[in-house]
């Protein structure tokens, strides 16, 4: 295990990777983090502040002034370059040290500290021995933390015991193994995670289960990028995240340290599943996006299902990524904000350019893909784009409306892969009326059909599912109590369905039953992610779990008005 984690040490870069798991590591060992990095703002050489025992001097409480570097230091590192150690020492020497010490902590002997990930070469530790004879003076001293030593740090603290032993060791390694079939990777990883999340004696043991889940996330993830395969870590990232939720929602925690400390920590898990995210679909996707039939390609299948399966698994992540970012724009800090909205339509032109190079998108093969419809729609709608994609939307209306009437190329409520792949068996009515007995997707693009003011293909859908699918029951669902207390670990019996809407009637009955369930059961009222604006959190849910997205969220109810032709 001191081998996995070593490797993954070595592996991480400096920025937002070693200098983010570093506080974390801290904390768990019985330091007192004083100061994160921070973008934007000097910090005169110091990455992380802690106060804590050091160990190189019997234990005595001392103040840690960490530097960070990525890999092995070496000569090059040491002297030269942007992020070079010696200057970001002596930036400690002459600024930290006589200027930013808070006054209750001078009397602390200090420990300037070089952390880096790898270690440090030989051609370079005469020079770092000659730098510390010459500055260590008084109650300053020098440190040296590598790589071996974190591994030990991570494996005599966030990895001991009940994590590492026995069986749970064997399936962390496992999931590792196992990166180049991502779903193996994954039943491991949630195995783990599960042994990770057990009832704790206090909240204290409860942080630390936290602070466990984050650490093997990135280990996963780390390895993942070296593998070349990020399938495994993506959907560990949205496990960890929905995992942790229900403990750092501020809601539920008393205002104090235990409060702060976690919504830290989850703030940190945002930006590991937005990083693995953008490297898998804006980095390793996103060129192809514009390439004709590249995508559907990609998939490396000669069968459609397994293409309109890859594509719409895809289009859902896509529209998910866009949502969280555009979700953090609302900062204070207007530059970020703006960077975070541009790059938001940035996906937005991503997943607008795959639909128009991949027309399989047009044609959903199983009816629960409309979950990752509504997150693309929703998606528009916020960014102020509905124009865009209204033709989107009337192509697959069309698409949708001849399927029924053939009895070819219709989704269907099944969810098994073997069903799916042999689906339509035959053109039946037996067949027929079982695989179209039920469904949400219909209500959800005549909804928006309705939005973009094309009455002419509301009325023609409308009329083809009464007059081909008569017996289809209609229906949404809304989240209701027990949502927001079981939902996060994959329960799905919660929530309420509303089914029959009244399509034999008109649309306008079945849009006016849906708003009045939107008003009776709002969903800011049901779900403290939607109080605190990180309605996200509810739809990267709905897309992990499988469960339909609420009314409230693709009823287009974002920053756009629809526009009617």
């Amino acid at each position: 295990m001191k081998l996995v984690v070593t490797h993954y040490l070595r592996s991480l870069r400096e920025r937002d990777e070693l200098d983010a798991i570093l506080p974390d590591l801290l904390a768990e060992s019985g330091f007192e983090v004083l100061t994160r990095p921070r973008r934007g703002t000097r910090q005169a050489g110091v990455d992380v502040a802690a106060v804590g025992p050091n160990p190189d001097r019997n234990g005595a409480r001392s103040l840690f002034l960490f530097t960070i570097k990525s890999g092995d230091l070496t000569r090059e590192h040491w002297d030269t370059g942007q992020q070079a150690v010696r200057p970001s020492l002596h930036e400690v020497l002459d600024d930290y040290i006589p200027n930013r010490i808070p006054p209750h902590l001078t009397d602390l002997p200090i420990v300037i500290c070089v952390c880096m990930g790898g270690e440090m070469r030989e051609d370079v530790r005469a020079q770092w021995s000659g730098f510390c004879r010459m500055n260590e003076k008084g109650n300053v001293y020098f440190a040296e933390w590598n790589g071996d030593r974190l591994a030990d740090l991570i494996l005599s603290g966030m990895l001991r015991a009940e994590l590492i032993e026995s069986e749970n060791r064997g399936v962390f390694q496992k999931a590792l193994a196992m990166l180049d079939q991502p779903d193996v990777a994954y039943q491991h990883f949630r195995d783990l995670i599960d042994a990770i999340f057990t009832e704790p004696k206090n909240q204290t043991e409860r942080t630390r289960q936290l602070r466990k889940a984050y650490l093997c996330l990135w280990i996963l993830f780390v390895w993942a990028r070296d593998a070349g395969n990020l399938e495994a870590a993506y959907l560990a990232s949205e496990l960890v995240l929905l995992r942790s939720w229900p403990y750092c929602d501020n809601t539920r925690l008393r205002k104090g340290a235990t409060q702060k400390e976690r919504l830290a920590h989850f703030d940190q898990i945002v930006k590991t599943h937005i990083l693995i995210a953008n490297l898998l679909l804006v980095e390793k996707i996103g060129p192809f996006a514009d390439k004709k039939y590249a995508l559907s390609m990609a998939v490396n299948s000669r069968n459609p299902v397994d293409i309109n399966i890859a594509l719409f698994e895809t289009l859902g992540r896509l529209s998910l990524h866009g949502l969280w970012l555009d979700a953090i724009s609302v900062s204070q800090d207007e530059s970020f904000a703006q960077a975070m909205r541009e790059r938001s339509d940035k996906v937005l032109d991503i997943t607008i350019e795959m639909l128009n190079s991949n027309p399989g998108l047009t044609v959903p093969v199983r009816d629960d893909f409309a979950i990752e419809l509504a997150l693309f729609m929703r998606l528009a709608d916020v960014r102020g784009r509905l124009s865009s994609v209204a033709d989107y939307v009337r192509c697959m209306s069309d698409y949708l409306c001849n399927g029924l009437l053939s009895r070819q190329h219709y989704p269907t409520p099944k969810t098994d892969y073997r069903d799916v792949l042999v689906h339509p068996r035959d053109h039946s009515d037996a067949y027929f009326e079982e695989n179209t007995r039920a469904g949400i997707l219909y209500t959800f693009v005549l909804a928006w059909l309705a939005m973009i003011g094309d009455k002419e293909r509301t009325e023609r859908l409308r009329s083809t599912l009464l007059e081909q699918a008569p017996h289809m029951t209609h229906q949404i669902w809304v989240p209701d109590e027990r949502t927001d207390e079981v939902f996060w670990e994959g329960d799905r019996d919660h929530g309420l369905s509303v089914p029959g809407l009244p399509l034999n009637d008109s649309l306008e009955a079945v849009l006016s039953l849906i708003n009045r369930v939107m008003e009776e059961h709002p969903l800011e009222e049901q779900v403290s992610a939607v109080r605190t604006r990180l309605t996200p959190i509810l739809l990267t849910a709905c897309r992990h779990y499988r469960m339909p997205v609420p009314p409230h969220v693709w009823r287009g109810q974002g920053r756009s008005a629809p526009d009617a032709e």
